[in-house]
């Protein structure tokens, strides 16, 4: 059975210093990184890194960027299909500043115009996937296979990073809803974001806070949920992480509070480590 990732991919170019630049200033990296980044790609990554199989629908496009994309892709064992104009459009690129220790991160991106060419995948894409990930982009992808995949009884997780006009759409169609404390449902009076989540359609509903507890709602159940306490050198990625450790656990069986703890330790592991890789790595 396969994890199907939907969202988007890009290319970081990562710079650990020992301080955030200053304005007309010039600051040497002690350490330097480049390589495929993206919440869905980091997110397909990550399950297979930890024994699922995986597939990425994404858009790649054309360029060198795309094409060490492609590589990267190909060496940790990620299939993946290319939605893009392959002419056209170009990946966009991150520059990324961290301070080992900080837990904080500074990004420059540039986001050049893409759309999904008109060669859709059609319902058949769906057989033998046991999850659908959706990362809250590319929603001419991510909200008819989500209705799909919800027609068919395949759980549907989405990443909630924030809230996009297409939002309301696609979250109709979720099943688990991994929500940032940035998202905000349009109209939602008082405290509460689980509820306001768990109104628009998923029956579970967890909001995550950096190293903060993770709190989470589902039939009957619910509750708070620890995170490890670790030294953090780099928290980068560490969302995307996180989901696709959650596809990955429920994927095997998990119930969705066993799915967000293992789901905890694996991102807080990926943070002792520069990158969104080391701790594949090493």
């Amino acid at each position: 059975m396969t994890i199907l990732c939907v969202g988007r991919a890009t290319f970081d170019l990562g710079y650990a210093c020992d301080a955030f630049p200053a304005e007309d200033g010039k600051t040497t990296a002690r350490h330097f990184w480049s390589g495929a980044g993206g919440s869905a790609l980091n997110g397909a990554v990550t399950a297979r890194a930890l024994g699922s199989e995986v597939r990425l629908f994404t858009l790649l496009g054309a360029g060198h960027f795309a094409q060490a994309v492609r590589g990267e892709l190909a060496r940790f064992d990620v299939p993946f299909e290319d939605f893009a104009d392959p002419e056209h459009d170009l990946l966009p690129v991150s520059s990324i500043v961290v301070v080992p220790g900080q837990g904080t991160r500074t990004i420059v991106d540039q986001q050049p115009a893409q759309s999904v060419a008109s060669n859709l995948p059609g319902d058949e894409a769906l057989d033998g996937v046991s999850v659908l990930y959706c990362d809250g982009f590319l929603p001419e992808l991510a909200v008819p296979l989500a209705r799909s995949a919800r027609a068919r009884g395949i759980p549907v997780v989405l990443d909630g990073g924030s809230w996009k006009p297409w939002t309301a759409e696609l979250i109709a169609h979720v099943d688990h809803a991994i929500v940032s404390e940035r998202f905000a449902v349009p109209g939602a009076k008082g405290p509460d974001i689980l509820e306001a989540v768990r109104a628009l359609g998923p029956s579970v509903a967890a909001i995550t806070r950096g190293p903060g507890p993770i709190a989470w709602q589902g039939d009957g159940a619910g509750g708070q949920i620890e995170p490890p306490r670790i030294e953090a050198i780099d928290t980068l990625g560490a969302g995307d992480v996180f989901h696709g450790a959650y596809c990955h656990f429920l994927e095997r069986g998990r119930a969705p509070e066993d799915a967000l703890q293992g789901a905890a330790i694996v991102a807080a592991e990926s943070c002792r480590y520069l990158g969104t890789r080391g701790w594949i790595q090493t």
